[in-house]
């Protein structure tokens, strides 16, 4: 049975407190141990070296003999413990029933923690326990005395981080978001109201990079300080992330919000900060969540105290601003939230389409070559262009699922009509994952028999952002028998190592060095010069953006291999040579036989 003679609750080590001089540094998730006993690293050789004893109690005297001197006075320093009686009184508290029933007698073995005035003359915790040997008439108590001082002060300091920042000494996160529940549960009970702010430091990179780390962990800690220091006694406040503080202050209402989020701003900017390496200025802004009118719940308002700040942040140092619905952040990403829906059902629902742009080599031909332009039906039956969902799906992480299905599309269409050519477009999110990657390549592999009259179009922008990874997708599918092209060619700066190094076979120019060609000198003089450099290169040629017949006899003119624009045709999604059906049915087997033949 455990005893633990003293019942109070083991609470924060006294040597926590905001000041951090001897605390942890590193706002880069560095993590020093702390040089009081029992911390971090620091404590297994604490235990191991914790002193202990053993010692015999003789029951016909009273007498307790002690093995080792040396370790009794590391305990106990010079008090007297040479009888049962001595050793009970120096127990804080006093005696403990069950240890007393041992030495007793009335039970066999016993164990216990307890706090016992030590060498210092201060109260230690020491771990007891021992047992009886030998017969009625000679038997004697063994038991074994053990200071588990370091052990307890760690257990403290492992509580008190679990609801404590262990470098401001504020609360966490974890504890900031219980106490909003609980406030948020009693306002609702209560009617209290109150105000979550989210104060941001202003550019604490900048001071990371110009002190270091550890000066910009003072700034964090002192700031947070003074942040403390003008809240009321009720109210409550956290580090809840790198550079941000969240505050609850109870029974505050919105017209209190400006003067709060004033004089936050006004203490932290009123005076620099002394650190180690000289004076730092700093400032903070402020996002405001009115409970509980704003939230219903902490995640609700800590994630609009965030949209807030965000705000706040774009009028510059030190501002603030109170949550409204009109707060554009919140705005954004609720926009991407609903666009995110709309794209994931279009795709089950299978609204995603192609609209089919011809591509010629010369006006009056007949198009087999055309550019598939990923295209999403509403609901409603509306065309969502693409400039209105493809940014959201790249942002959202979506693109991925649209490039496999522009794929899959295009593979169906190819199967349904043996001679058509087709250019899709992949977005380099796709290149660059290897997972998604590998998963493009391995639906071209399953259809090798199509890849030859497909070509895949990546931006020159794009293939200059990620030339590595771009050399070794071009390389993939042109071991498949499928083209690549570089679309809007002329918009970048590909090297001429970069141009031989990708096995580029088209280039497609950008669009505005052809618009106007006709009656643009300097467009014209570009255009020769792309032209020239393909055909040393081996690569064909294409014109986009071509609307009219004096700029695409002036193309051919030039020696422009295909032409493109809606001069030549408009994307449609229904073309004429398109069966009924294709592309989003798949294609019978003896479809895709008749197309590969």
């Amino acid at each position: 049975m455990v005893v633990n003679a003293d019942a109070r609750t083991p609470g924060a080590p006294d040597e926590f407190s905001a000041d951090t001089s001897e605390g942890v540094r590193g706002n880069a998730a560095n993590v020093v141990a702390r040089s009081h006993p029992g911390a971090g690293g620091h404590v297994s050789a604490a235990s191991e070296s914790a002193p202990q004893t053993l010692f015999e109690f003789d029951p016909a005297s009273g007498a307790i003999f002690w093995s080792d001197q040396r370790a009794r006075e590391r305990l106990l320093g010079d008090a007297a413990a040479e009888t049962r009686e001595a050793l009970a009184s120096l127990i804080v508290g006093g005696p403990i029933t069950e240890r007393e029933a041992a030495f007793d007698g009335s039970v066999q073995s016993y164990w216990c923690e307890y706090r016992l005035i030590g060498a210092n003359g201060a109260p230690q915790w020491v771990e007891e326990r021992g047992g009886w040997i030998g017969g009625s008439n000679s038997g004697r108590l063994i038991g074994i005395l053990r200071s588990i001082e370091s052990d307890k002060q760690r257990e403290k300091e492992l509580a008190w981080l679990a609801s404590n920042d262990d470098l401001t000494g504020l609360l966490n996160r974890t504890n900031v978001r219980a106490r909003l529940d609980d406030f948020l549960k009693d306002a609702q009970r209560r009617g209290r109201r109150g105000v979550y702010l989210l104060a941001g430091i202003d550019d604490l990179g900048a001071i990371n990079a110009d002190f270091g780390f550890e000066i910009a962990d003072e700034v964090i800690v002192e700031i947070g300080a003074r942040l403390n220091s003008v809240l009321g006694p009720g109210d409550h406040i956290g580090r809840v992330a790198g550079t941000k503080f969240g505050i609850l202050a109870v029974d505050s209402g919105s017209e209190s919000q400006r003067e709060l989020a004033t004089r936050l701003m006004n203490v932290v900017r009123e005076k620099v900060v002394e650190t180690r390496r000289g004076a730092v200025a700093a400032s903070i802004c402020i996002g405001a969540v009115n409970l509980p009118d704003d939230a219903e719940n902490a995640l609700g308002a800590m994630a609009r105290a965030e949209a807030a700040l965000d705000q706040a942040k774009s009028f510059g140092r030190s501002s603030w601003s109170s949550f409204s619905e009109k707060t554009e952040t919140v705005s954004l990403r609720r926009r991407n939230s609903h666009m995110s829906d709309v794209i994931l059902t279009a795709l089950n629902e299978r609204r995603i389409r192609l609209a089919f742009q011809p591509i010629v080599s010369d006006l009056g031909e007949t198009p087999s070559k055309h550019e598939c332009l990923i295209r999403m039906r509403a609901e409603d039956g509306r065309e969502i262009p693409a400039p209105d969902f493809i940014p959201v799906a790249e942002r959202l992480g979506l693109v991925h699922l649209l490039d496999r299905r522009v794929l899959e599309l295009a593979v169906n269409t190819l199967a349904t009509c043996p001679h058509v050519h087709l250019n899709v477009n992949v977005s380099m999110e796709t290149v660059k994952d290897p997972v998604w990657a590998e998963g493009y390549l391995a639906h071209l592999r399953a259809h090798s028999n199509l890849a030859k009259r497909i070509t895949v179009e990546l931006t020159e922008t794009q293939v200059i952002d990620a030339i590595d990874v771009s050399i070794e997708f071009v390389s993939e599918i042109k071991k498949l028998g499928a083209m690549f092209a570089i679309d809007d060619f002329g918009a970048g700066y590909t090297s001429f190592r970069n141009l031989k190094a990708l096995d580029i076979d088209t280039l497609k120019i950008d669009g505005s060095f052809v618009t106007g060609v006709s009656s643009s000198r300097e467009n014209q003089l570009f255009v020769r010069t792309l032209l020239d450099l393909a055909r040393n290169f081996g690569m064909k040629t294409v014109a986009e953006w071509v609307d009219n017949e004096a700029d695409a006899m002036l193309l051919k003119g030039l020696g422009v291999d295909y032409l493109q624009g809606y001069l030549i045709g408009k994307p449609e999604t229904n073309p004429t040579w398109l069966p009924s059906g294709a592309p989003n049915e798949v294609p019978s087997a003896a479809a895709r036989a008749a197309s590969a033949r």
